[in-house]
């Protein structure tokens, strides 16, 4: 009983750094989006206050009493509009995401152990920050990849220190609560009522949730940032919002902080950017968006470089030539490889059903063309970059490459196929206009 009243004030934790610093009304017709939408009011003050913890993480400032100090901060704050607040149990949508949130917990906590990797290289991150240690104290430490980014564990290690029982695995509550809240925020798009989203809410869940991904991994906080950088880069070429812009920057330059291979899937974004570039009506912002991604991503290593360890290759190396082993070995050893992935995480496969029916009915000759256009270059860049990645493994690495294969291509895949998930939601949206005879 003690254990589901500390899950509870966990979320309750949550929930008060997504409604501050900015304002969440839950029945307001308009907000600082065209169309006010609770989930993503709630999604955008998350990152604005992760934002601002992964500042913190470099200082000596107590990260317990900033976290405390948040946290009652919105409390009082939306003690003024108590009577609002109250009014969120008439939205039927967020009681869902609260229940969802809670069975999911309680589902992860009755066997909280923690998987090989979450074990051997992100557990003692975290531990680090639950100790109030800071970046440049993770050098060295016991069973670590000192090159390994730490906001997911800084999170972990924080939200660890300030639960109930001070125990470990409820730090990790924060990737379920960013989990929903990404495919909440998705499905608002989706224009049928609430009986219908309830169900391809519980259908998406059902295809992306991996109880193995939340003991430990990071790959969850990378998926839930690619579905909010989805959605947020689409509605600024719909609406031409710039608002909507800077939380894409906002959200895809915590992905490096989050991953090494982070800073790849930044790049492969920014470099899709610029293909579409030609048709888009303001060239300048997405010159600007891509000149300071850059320069964030050069800060980021030149950190890792200064002060802990910085591996570009994580297991490879310099070769790129085939000496003595088959490239029909590789391709059949990876194409395996993704095609378990594509099983295991079965989303991808509603992803093809949509883009095959969405391109049938001509949907990409619509106004949304430029957006899908930069979705397709996105696609086949991500691909390549895997190809590249695990092709210098095949080369370079000493260890059996069926293990490379077996143990991280379909975490590399589920954490893209976030930025994907949008295709669904048009897919529904226009089912209407579908023959499918």
């Amino acid at each position: 009983m003690i254990e589901l009243f500390s899950i509870t004030i966990t979320f309750i934790f949550l929930f008060l750094l997504s409604l501050f610093p900015l304002r969440v009304n839950f029945f307001q017709e308009k907000g600082i989006f065209n169309k006010n939408n609770i989930f993503d009011m709630q999604f955008l003050n998350l990152i604005i206050n992760i934002s601002i913890l992964l500042f913190i993480s470099f200082t000596n400032i107590n990260f317990s009493i900033y976290f405390i100090s948040i946290v009652t901060i919105s409390l009082i704050l939306n003690l003024l509009w108590i009577k609002d607040i109250f009014k969120f149990f008439k939205n039927k949508n967020f009681i869902f995401f609260i229940i969802s949130n809670l069975i999911i917990a309680v589902y992860l906590i009755s066997n909280p152990i923690l998987a090989w990797d979450g074990l051997e290289n992100w557990y003692f991150k975290a531990q680090n920050f639950f100790y109030n240690y800071n970046f440049f104290d993770l050098k060295g430490l016991i069973g670590n990849n000192n090159y390994y980014p730490h906001l997911g564990t800084f999170i972990w290690g924080v939200l660890w220190k300030n639960s109930l029982l001070q125990y470990e695995y409820f730090g990790r509550l924060f990737f379920v609560f960013i989990y929903l809240l990404s495919i909440f925020s998705i499905c608002e798009l989706v224009k049928k009522n609430y009986q219908f989203k309830i169900i391809i809410l519980s259908l998406i869940i059902l295809l992306t949730f991996d109880e193995f991904l939340f003991r430990g991994y990071q790959e969850v906080f990378i998926f839930s940032l690619f579905i909010y950088i989805s959605k947020n880069f689409y509605l600024y070429l719909k609406n031409k919002n710039t608002l909507n812009l800077i939380i894409t920057f906002l959200c895809l330059n915590l992905i490096p902080w989050i991953k090494h291979e982070g800073f790849l899937f930044t790049f492969v974004f920014c470099i899709s950017m610029l293909f579409i570039i030609r048709n888009h009506f303001k060239k300048i912002q997405i010159i600007y968006f891509v000149f300071l991604t850059f320069a964030l991503l050069i800060i980021k290593n030149y950190l890792f470089y200064k002060y802990l360890d910085l591996n570009f290759t994580h297991g490879g190396g310099g070769e790129f030539f085939v000496q003595d082993k088959s490239i029909l070995e590789f391709l059949y050893t990876f194409l395996k490889g993704v095609l378990v992935a594509l099983i295991k995480y079965k989303i991808w496969l509603l992803f093809f059903v949509s883009y095959y029916f969405l391109s049938k009915n001509k949907f990409f000759n619509s106004k949304n063309i430029l957006y899908f256009k930069f979705l397709k270059v996105n696609f086949f860049l991500y691909l390549f970059l895997l190809v590249g990645i695990y092709y210098n493994l095949f080369v370079n690495s000493e260890i059996d490459f069926n293990w490379w294969i077996d143990t991280s291509l379909d975490r590399l895949i589920f954490s893209i196929s976030g930025l994907f998930i949008i295709y669904i939601v048009f897919f529904l949206n226009d089912l209407k206009n579908y023959n499918l005879k």
